[in-house]
């Protein structure tokens, strides 16, 4: 039994030390889009928050490693990033625009818009099945579980204007703001691409999937607006092969 194992340990060593010096590594850099998605409002207290952002910019920069010809696993850090929010209501107005008013004459006094954006960072264990092995054109999946820190800020104008005008209660000594100012929460991110591989060492990539990103609760200052972050992502990218297992 003991010689079994020996020779069967004798035999395996060089298979696996074979797989491992084939493995690579390679840096993947990508661009490109994302919009949010979900219902948009609510008769109860008006527009949701996270529905309503406009196209932003998604990024990820990472390290890819090959475990075969058909599967690899990415470590990446990954960024949204959007500095517009709107929502319109039917008369095509939008939903952060205002107005003070005179309350006598009802004059407008002023008028502006408020601000609201949304900035995600993430790390982000992505595993990728390859359908075709080492082809020129490689169709893939992924499905990637990710770390999420979420900040919002929002710029209350309409309570600076209205407290220079005299019409702030004296009580009132902070700007007002509903919306999710930060979020520490898991995210999926499964989705589908197509890699090119022109050569060894560049490969060039385009790759389109949903990102989800799960919201506490408790981070929500109206029970009602409670919601998670829903999106869609298109990027395009690089992936550059620089060592091989077997170099070192």
């Amino acid at each position: 039994m003991k010689r079994s194992f020996l020779l069967v340990t004798v035999l395996l060593i060089p298979l696996i030390a074979n797989s491992q010096f084939n493995q690579k590594i390679s840096i993947n850099l990508s661009a490109g889009i994302f919009k949010t998605f979900g219902e948009k409002y609510s008769e109860s207290f008006g527009a949701f928050q996270m529905p309503n952002y406009l196209t932003g910019f998604a990024g990820n920069a990472g390290v890819q490693f090959k475990l075969g010809n058909h599967f690899a696993m990415l470590a990446d850090f990954g960024a949204l990033l959007t500095g517009r929010w709107n929502y319109s209501t039917p008369d095509k107005e939008n939903y952060l625009s205002w107005t003070v008013n005179d309350p006598v004459t009802d004059e407008v006094l002023e008028e502006g818009e408020d601000y609201l954006d949304l900035h995600n960072w993430a790390v982000i264990v992505k595993p990728k099945l390859y359908l075709l092995g080492d082809k020129k054109w490689n169709p893939y999946f992924f499905t990637g579980i990710s770390l999420n820190w979420t900040r919002c800020w929002f710029e209350n104008n309409l309570w600076y204007a209205m407290k220079k005008w005299g019409q702030i209660a004296p009580e009132e000594t902070e700007p007002w703001n509903d919306n999710l100012e930060e979020n520490f929460g898991i995210g999926f991110n499964p989705g589908l691409g197509m890699e090119f591989s022109p050569g060894k060492m560049m490969h060039f990539y385009v790759e389109t999937g949903y990102y989800f990103i799960s919201l506490k609760e408790e981070n929500f200052k109206d029970p009602a607006r409670v919601e998670n972050f829903n999106s869609f992502v298109l990027q395009v990218g690089i992936r550059i092969n620089f060592i091989k297992s077997k170099d070192l």
